[in-house]
């Protein structure tokens, strides 16, 4: 068992070398996105569906609050992947019904996806489009319709991995150092954390 654990432990860091080598590019893209947005006055809207829902919040929280020094709040919200009264007479559309109602053309919608082909995902990106938004989306290798649907404007953080598990990581990473960017950008006197 022990060498399985070593085993785990060495996939996970040879992932981590492969995202690191092919998204640094890509990754410093979404934070200048972010940062130009956030100080022409729009907010950071994320959504994902089931785990990834997960890292959506937990994306915007640290936006809302703080990642790990104190700074001022930024303008951030996850949608809600829970409401019930959505999801039943909008099966498909709960999401991009919330991105209609609350984006705007000068919001990204951060979208994380662990297949690409995530129907309600598909939609909300199709519904960030509508509202001119731009796009940071957080993809695999095999993305699907998903993928297709980004411009030019948009950035696509695409996960070198297949293993669901080693994605998750790997998205959890990506969100920190997006974090760690935007603050580095937007507070230098902090210094570097």
């Amino acid at each position: 068992m022990q060498e399985h654990i070593r085993q785990l432990f060495s996939e996970n860091i040879q992932t981590m070398i492969a995202t690191g080598e092919s998204l640094a590019g890509p990754l410093e893209n979404a934070a200048f996105v972010i940062v130009n947005n956030l100080v022409s006055g729009g907010k950071v809207i994320c959504c994902g569906e089931g785990a990834t829902a997960a890292l959506a919040t937990h994306f915007a929280q640290l936006l809302l609050d703080q990642f790990e020094t104190e700074r001022p709040c930024l303008p951030a919200l996850a949608l809600q992947p829970h409401n019930n009264s959505l999801q039943h007479s909008h099966q498909q559309d709960y999401l991009a019904r919330q991105i209609k109602a609350l984006g705007q053309n000068n919001d990204v919608l951060l979208v994380i996806s662990l297949s690409g082909s995530e129907p309600a995902l598909i939609k909300a990106v199709e519904a960030a489009l509508t509202n001119d938004m731009k796009i940071i989306a957080l993809t695999v290798d095999s993305s699907g319709e998903l993928s297709g649907l980004l411009n030019q404007q948009d950035v696509e953080l695409k996960v070198p991995a297949h293993r669901r598990a080693r994605i998750f990581e790997c998205y959890t990473f990506l969100l920190h150092s997006l974090c760690e960017l935007i603050d580095m950008t937007l507070f230098p006197q902090q210094g570097d954390i």
